[in-house]
């Protein structure tokens, strides 16, 4: 889970406010809320979900402690009395957790006839978890036999990419945080894609046609050639990972639907899945100025945040979610030096204290190091420092977490935090982090954090690959924010039945309240989270968080709502459509609840 906005938190323990009840088409039927087997609540608990037949399986995440994670199981026979069956629970590796895109896929096969259920690991590296360089397997994939989901039975786990970024060996897989399985009809072989942390080939296909023995298949990196999918204009647009894949047969080919953030959404043809062998179909291109925020009369650059998308039956449609994680945009100035007046943006931590609009935070930094407890000498002002190299660089110390950063310049007695990325391949990445605390953390790119350190020869090209300066010569900045709104959703026609395919844009739709300015905190997350669409109608189903689900028409006349369902506590991310009885129903998980299945 990518993000989300200033409380990121459980709605119903806010006290500055919720937004009111709205429901209109669309029915409750039934909900459930889980136990957490470690007894820390459910603060941010849960994630995504994938059903089969009479269950449901809801990943757990790692709020609040990162303790038992796994996937709950939920009988969902009667969907107006679902249930958890306490005893099904699947357990990961203790330091690992399990967030968004779980997949089941049934298969019958020379190795194996069943049900898979499959998921993602990935790695808790705060403060309060444990170890993640200790004993214990991390990363990869666990799939797991829930033929009988019940008494499911783990066939394989940490199963994954084992290679660095130079292609040596590491002793633990990559962490994984979305699966997508599949079986090629042509071929009868599974395949499953998965979505790594990896900062090159983070686009990962295994064969599973034997599940107890899975096997890498090929990695891809849709930065560069044959893909390329970065695009100039307009600039900031540098955050280029995947973040979630699905895969649907259409016609003779197998198209692999996949968001890469700010190089939008993309379609692969992955038929053939072997390397060299994935192709480009068609990808998506940001517009130079954002259209939600051009319907105010304002001219703001797209944010970007390509989250979550799903391809309709017919292939004709794609329906995308950008998940823009905080509803306020901090705007950078240079105020001295040889870079005075240049402009610069930065992320800030949504869990950490809001950046004023009007005072902001000036002055000149202080630089420390990596900011790491026990190395931050006391000072004022504005703490800079650097984010640690990436547990998978081989040797290389993982430094402390963003927590611990933040918790150190508090106790130093700053009054703000500035992060820089890390020398490598994710250099011009920016993105928030998960720390919380009193005092604001922000993050920037190393080409940004380099120029704040004062060098002034640095490139996008060079940013990667320059060291930071033993001296560093720190200009003075001011820092603004300026309200940008929460994500939304995006409609694309394809022309993927036709044998060819392309990405045109016909429509946006926004929640009105992710638009306000008086809804930018307080209210919980209001971006787009997940999207759904119904096998038999022009309906998706995508969900908003606090804003609820909503329930839309698609086609050439663009988005329409027609349904919505939101009550005072929601906090809804995964949605998937899935038939109980003959009946087909609408089941999201609620961060901080469960279940909740609905009738449109």
């Amino acid at each position: 889970m990518t993000g989300t906005g200033m409380t990121h938190g459980d709605q119903q323990a806010l006290e500055t406010g919720h937004l009111p009840p709205s429901v209109h088409g669309v029915r409750l039927v039934g909900r459930t809320q889980v136990t957490n087997p470690s007894g820390a609540g459910l603060e941010r608990h849960i994630c995504d979900l994938a059903a089969y037949g009479d269950h449901a399986f809801l990943t757990a995440y790692r709020e609040p402690t990162c303790e038992r994670t796994g996937a709950y199981v939920i009988d969902i026979s009667d969907p107006q009395a679902p249930f958890e069956v306490e005893s099904a629970f699947m357990e990961t590796t203790t330091g690992n957790y399990v967030g968004e895109g779980p997949g089941v896929i049934e298969i019958d096969n020379e190795y194996f006839s069943g049900v898979l259920f499959v998921h993602g690991n990935e790695i808790y590296a705060q403060a309060n978890a444990p170890d993640p360089t200790g004993p214990g397997e991390r990363g990869g994939i666990n799939i797991w036999d829930i033929s009988d989901p019940e008494r499911a039975q783990l066939l394989a786990a940490h199963a994954g990419d084992y290679t660095d970024v130079d292609g040596s060996s590491l002793t633990q897989a990559v962490e994984v945080y979305y699966v997508f399985p599949w079986t090629n009809e042509f071929t009868g072989r599974t395949y499953v894609a998965m979505v790594t942390v990896k900062i090159t080939t983070d686009i990962c296909i295994m064969d599973i046609t034997d599940p107890r023995n899975p096997s890498m298949v090929t990695s891809l990196d849709l930065r560069v050639p044959p893909f390329g999918v970065a695009q100039e204009s307009p600039a900031g647009l540098n955050s280029l990972f995947a973040h979630a894949v699905s895969v649907q047969r259409t016609g003779d080919r197998y198209v692999m639907s996949a968001t890469y953030w700010d190089g939008g959404y993309v379609l692969l043809d992955v038929t053939d899945p072997t390397p060299g062998n994935v192709s480009m179909i068609a990808q998506s291109f940001y517009a130079e100025l954002d259209e939600e925020r051009a319907k105010f009369g304002e001219q703001a650059a797209p944010e970007g945040n390509a989250e979550h998308c799903a391809l309709s039956p017919d292939a004709q449609y794609l329906v995308g979610a950008d998940e823009n994680y905080e509803a306020v945009r901090l705007l950078g100035t240079i105020t001295s030096g040889p870079d005075a007046g240049l402009e610069f943006t930065a992320a800030w931590s949504p869990d950490t204290a809001p950046i004023d609009d009007v005072n902001g935070i000036s002055g000149t930094p202080t630089f420390v190091g990596n900011g790491c407890p026990g190395t931050v000498r006391p000072g004022r002002g504005i703490a800079l420092m650097e984010r640690d190299a990436s547990l998978l660089t081989a040797g290389s110390s993982p430094g402390c977490s963003f927590q611990e950063k933040l918790d150190a310049v508090a106790a130093a007695g700053y009054a703000a935090g500035i992060v820089f990325n890390r020398q490598g391949p994710d250099a011009l990445h920016q993105y928030p982090t998960s720390a919380k605390g009193p005092i604001p953390l922000i993050f920037v790119n190393r080409l940004t954090g380099l120029r704040l350190l004062g060098v002034t020869d640095v490139t996008e090209e060079t940013a990667g690959s320059t060291a930071t300066p033993d001296a560093p010569d720190l200009p003075s900045i001011d820092l603004r924010s300026v309200f940008n709104g929460w994500g939304y959703l995006r409609l694309f026609k394809t022309l993927l039945p036709d044998g060819g395919g392309s990405l045109e844009q016909i429509d946006t739709y926004a929640i009105p309240e992710s638009q306000d300015p008086k809804y930018a905190t307080g209210f919980g997350d209001l971006s787009a989270s997940h999207v759904a669409i119904d096998p038999d109608r022009r309906l998706v189903y995508a969900t908003f968080y606090s804003g609820g689900l909503r329930v839309l028409s698609y086609g050439p006349d663009g988005l329409r709502e027609v349904g919505a369902y939101r009550e005072p506590g929601n906090d809804f991310v995964g949605v998937v459509v899935h038939k109980i009885g003959e009946k087909n129903y609408v089941l999201v998980t609620d961060r901080n609840y469960g279940l909740y299945i609905f009738d449109v």
